[in-house]
């Protein structure tokens, strides 16, 4: 009977996601050789070969593959059980992992996470801004129970549920030369003010500048929409917001809100996790309240 354990099998997964003995030593923290080995003696325990070596790295086999299936699955019960334990022991019920991207952090989540938390004082909620591809990788490999996801990224393998619209605008001076609609590269001839660079929007809209070519011109860096939006009005530079924050500040700040000629700009927003089925109970309850804040919201 092959024997294994759960170091075997996050070795297992940690190769196959890297594509490489030294990605899955980086992620283990231990040196290639004792990932080789540990691989090695999974292969001869279970009596198939699990892995291709070739120059370029190593790829699963199929049988390789079905077993990195149920691996997820176990590393991810033991995970689960670990964190509910940890709860149990601080005094609390559960602790929700909660990614988004920025929009959604600031202009929805607010509401939806405040009144979940005060129908449910003994769950707790950690929330962290990431740019969408890096919340399919964290829901993929376990380290998140939900994310908020764009439809551009490659949900695949996830359960997936449409949230929010979530449209990106141009903020001007009034006094700007800008005009709509606005195309990105004619925005990046021009100062910016921006969000602080680990944020998920920073990090989407350099990724577009770097593609074609260019480097932004941030003149600061800024902690909030609101922030940015003023900084906008006194005329500082421009900036990009979604379009609930910029018509809200608009309200009582004075600056031009323009489209941008770019299909990005509108995108529908998923909540995405793993399998639901095998989310804690208290991510299930926290599951259930964005999607009837969703209906409410409609």
């Amino acid at each position: 009977m092959p024997k294994f354990d759960l170091t075997d099998l996050r070795m297992l997964l940690s190769a196959i996601d890297g594509g490489s003995l030294t990605a899955a030593a980086a992620a283990n923290n231990v040196v290639v050789a004792a990932v080789s080995t540990r691989l090695r003696r999974l292969e001869t325990s279970v009596g198939l070969e699990l892995f291709e070596r070739t120059g370029r790295g190593i790829r699963p086999t199929l049988a390789g593959e079905m077993l990195a299936r149920r691996a997820r699955q176990l590393v991810d019960d033991a995970r689960n059980a670990e964190l509910e334990l940890q709860e149990f022991a601080a005094g609390s019920r559960g602790r929700v992992r909660l990614l988004s991207n920025t929009n959604m952090l600031s202009e929805h989540m607010p509401l939806a996470l405040g009144t979940f938390l005060s129908a449910n004082p003994q769950i707790n909620v950690t929330v962290q801004d990431k740019p969408s591809f890096e919340v399919v990788n964290m829901l993929k490999n376990g380290d998140a129970d939900i994310g908020i996801v764009a439809s551009s990224a490659d949900m695949t393998g996830l359960e997936r549920w449409r949230f929010m619209p979530d449209r990106l605008m141009l903020i001007v001076p009034l006094d700007s030369v800008l005009s709509a609609p606005a195309a990105f590269s004619e925005i990046l001839d021009f100062p910016m003010i921006a969000l602080r660079e680990k944020v998920a929007l920073s990090q989407f809209l350099r990724r577009l500048a770097n593609e074609l070519g260019r480097k932004p011109h941030i003149r600061i860096r800024t902690d909030s929409f609101e922030a940015l939006c003023k900084m906008v009005e006194c005329g500082a530079g421009i900036g990009i917001v979604p379009e609930s924050a910029a018509r809200r500040y608009a309200q009582h700040m004075q600056y031009r809100v323009l489209p941008i000629a770019e299909s990005w700009t509108e995108r529908d927003l998923y909540v995405c996790v793993r399998k639901e089925a095998q989310l804690p109970r208290y991510a299930a309850l926290l599951l259930s309240h964005l999607l009837a804040y969703v209906k409410i919201s409609a």
